[in-house]
């Protein structure tokens, strides 16, 4: 006659063994602005590191090319007239900051007209490269070209890197037209053009910052 202790140890063995599952991993997806961080494993997402990571790097290349500059002038006062061009561009780069302000707050509230200040916001900032073409074209007419003298050289070096990082504006604004084109998912939507708007932030803060350091030698 079995014991009650040996009935109980072959109900324990009888039992099935549990499976430990492990979750599958979190889908990636295939944006070409990244993925979605789990926010256990990381303190800030990768990709608002890169971001900023970014902009810091290129912040130390405008400041060592604008610190070269003061000090490669020492105090001489500019020897040449800033085109009146120079206040249009500014001005295109204003107009192209309030264009994105509005753009993310329309994106914010789910309006599908953001994709009109998106477009126009690429406007603004090809009318900005043309602007700086004309600005160029303005002092070249007027002998004042690269190898002039050290304020020319700076000038058209910080207008050229500036204007490079322009273009690499109107390729993430191309990136959001794709994400809106293929429909992405609205976390990756409003990912793409938040980078974009803040990239662009940047970029119009830099051209300010270019536009008082030549005036101030003007003064």
């Amino acid at each position: 006659m079995d014991t009650p202790t040996d009935t109980a140890m072959v109900t324990t063995l009888e039992k099935p063994r549990r499976r430990h599952l492990v979750p599958p991993p979190p889908d990636r997806g295939n944006s070409w602005w990244g993925s979605d961080d789990d926010p256990q494993s990381l303190a800030v997402p990768s990709w608002q590191f890169g971001m900023w990571l970014g902009l810091g790097t290129l912040t130390v290349l405008f400041a060592a090319l604008s610190s070269a500059y003061i000090v490669r002038v020492g105090g001489e006062p500019l020897s040449f007239v800033l085109p009146p061009t120079l206040w249009i561009s500014t001005a295109l780069l204003v107009a192209n900051s309030v264009a994105l302000i509005q753009a993310r707050r329309l994106l914010a509230r789910k309006e599908q007209r953001f994709v009109r200040w998106l477009a126009a916001s690429f406007i603004l900032a090809l009318g900005f490269l043309a602007s700086q073409l004309m600005t160029w074209s303005i002092l070249a007419s007027q002998g004042v070209f690269m190898t002039a003298n050290p304020h020319s050289s700076f000038f058209y070096v910080l207008t050229a890197v500036h204007g490079l990082h322009v273009v690499g504006g109107l390729g993430a604004l191309l990136r959001c037209a794709i994400h809106v084109r293929r429909r992405s998912r609205w976390p990756q939507l409003v990912r793409a053009v938040g980078m974009t708007v803040t990239y662009w932030h940047f970029v119009d803060a830099v051209w300010l910052w270019i536009v008082l350091l030549f005036l101030w030698t003007s003064l």
